[in-house]
């Protein structure tokens, strides 16, 4: 074996040894240079691993390339998948449009447990880094690629040869003979990333060794990204962090007791945490002016890295967003429900029986507008629109708070309260996220 045969297969074990998969392993194949080594580094290491192939459809050759990856992993014994995705070239540009849906296709191939291995190597790093500097990136985007990372359900995404260059890779491949793909857009300088790679990178290889010392810088930022990410969590309990029905709260006035960088920083985290993406500087200081400048009595509502952030009374929520229930010609929902099982109501909420909840033929609607209600604790009855305020229910979830009738009669609202001669408890109500 070769000085740099044995690196390479050195880089791939270790990193499987450092971080084993819980459930099958995978191999996003491309057929470009980087996936064929590391898919030939995978068979001769004797680790059995299934190709999965993207096919983006973005190129008149795209069939042609699918019929490579098939036919190379055939030829090394390896089974092969692929999967066709519709790139939508508005949801950040054609590069990041496709990264999306070729990471959602991962995601719906994989099972909790999977592990998936990309072949990103040292120059792709780099590349990684001076596009994310060119746009502002902060910190954490910085830190660029790393090595490991979760895709959520115990799935996650190696890459064992951040440590290689891409000349040490097409080394590797010449002198095992290896048949890759050449994608012709590689070619277009109108793609930052090819721009980078054709135009930057050349004259600072030429001067300094770029991948290690991008390698080592990288190393450096992620430390610092990850002292962030602890004290934004820090933060975010000191606050107050509380699970609600939908999404979470932290108390306003210790949000705003921090300085104006560690709100920043929270928000950051929080909204990483919470499955949203990172959110731009232009949004995060739009944000923070809205909720200082808010009158107490206003509850507004700022998009942020996809989630919404909301201000109510004393607390700062973070949420998915909500659709419209319905568009202006549509009949008002209604469900059948036996109060035994699951009642599936609208974007993910869902009704079920708690303690002591009968069974019986229940009917299930939303709001219409002019109801009343008259609480079992109470003595007297009162527009429901006073009583979902009194008992806090956060604005935005008032049109969409469950109304169960038996025979007619209102016997509860949400889990909020149950009605006189109703049952003794209310149903569980929740956001099935």
């Amino acid at each position: 074996m070769s000085d740099l045969s044995e690196k390479l297969t050195d880089l791939l074990r270790q990193s499987l040894l450092r971080h084993p998969p819980a459930g099958r392993l995978w191999l996003g194949f491309s057929g470009g240079v980087d996936s064929t080594v590391l898919l030939h580094l995978l068979v001769r290491a004797g680790i059995p691993v299934t190709a999965l192939h993207i096919h983006h459809g973005l190129s008149p050759r795209a069939d042609d390339w699918e019929m490579h990856c098939r036919s190379q992993a055939l030829r090394l014994g390896v089974p092969c998948e692929t999967v066709a995705v519709q790139v939508n070239r508005g949801d950040g540009g054609l590069e990041q449009g496709a990264r999306r849906a070729r990471y959602r296709a991962f995601a719906e191939m994989m099972a909790p447990g999977d592990q998936l291995l990309l072949a990103h190597h040292g120059d792709d790093q780099v590349e990684t880094l001076l596009l994310r500097l060119m746009r502002g990136a902060g910190t954490r985007g910085l830190a660029a690629m790393e090595a490991r990372r979760g895709l959520g359900e115990g799935r996650t995404v190696l890459r064992p040869l951040l440590c290689a260059s891409r000349a040490e890779l097409e080394a590797y491949a010449q002198a095992w003979g290896l048949d890759w793909i050449e994608d012709d857009s590689n070619a277009d300088q109108s793609i930052d990333r090819n721009y980078i790679r054709s135009q930057v990178l050349p004259p600072l290889a030429a001067r300094w060794p770029v991948v290690e010392r991008v390698s080592r810088a990288v190393e450096n930022l992620r430390e610092s990204a990850d002292l962030l990410e602890e004290l934004a969590q820090q933060d975010r309990r000191d606050s107050g962090l509380r699970r609600e029905r939908f999404g979470e709260s932290i108390g306003l006035e210790g949000f705003l007791d921090l300085s104006v960088p560690r709100q920043k920083n929270l928000l950051r985290e929080w909204t990483g945490a919470s499955g949203g993406e990172m959110p731009q500087a232009a949004h995060l200081s739009q944000a923070l002016a809205q909720i200082r400048g808010a009158a107490a009595d206003t509850q507004p509502a700022i998009g942020l890295g996809g989630l919404v952030l909301r201000r109510y009374r004393d607390r700062l929520h973070l949420t998915p967003q909500l659709l419209p229930l319905k568009d202006a010609t549509a009949e008002e929902p209604v469900w059948q429900w036996d109060g035994i099982g699951e009642l599936e109501l609208t974007d993910g909420w869902v009704l079920s029986a708690g303690a002591g909840w009968p069974a019986a033929d229940y009917v299930v609607r939303y709001r219409a507008g002019g109801e009343r209600a008259k609480p079992a604790s109470r003595d007297c009855s009162q527009t429901l629109k006073k009583l979902l305020q009194e008992y806090g229910l956060e604005p935005w979830l008032r049109s969409r708070v469950p109304l169960v009738y038996c025979a007619g009669a209102l016997v509860a609202v949400g889990d909020l309260f149950v009605t006189a001669g109703g049952p003794p408890e209310p149903p569980i109500w929740r956001f099935s996220d």
